[in-house]
């Protein structure tokens, strides 16, 4: 499992160093992703991901903000993976 998840994070970081702004950027759930997941880490392009590995992507991005004394409120999640499935890659 944890050998999946370090794939998953290269093949990320690696498919979102293009420049181009983010989908819908400037609207009010992109600044929020940006906020709340790019004080971490790099913010990844949305099609990077199938909007059900995004479902996958933020809880686990939730249990790892639990573990460090972050909580992220209900309404903000919904609004951040609302917008990653809506810009989610296809294939």
């Amino acid at each position: 499992m944890r050998l999946g998840v370090s794939a998953l994070v290269l093949a990320l970081a690696a498919a979102s160093c293009t420049p181009k702004p983010l989908p819908e950027e400037g609207s009010a759930d992109a600044r929020l992703y940006v906020e709340r997941c790019g004080g971490c880490h790099v913010v990844y392009r949305p099609e990077v991901l199938k909007a059900k590995m995004w479902e996958t992507m933020v809880a686990r991005m939730e249990v790892e903000m639990s573990r460090r004394g972050v909580t992220l409120p209900p309404s903000d999640r919904d609004a951040i993976l609302a917008y990653l499935k809506r810009n989610a890659g296809e294939a």
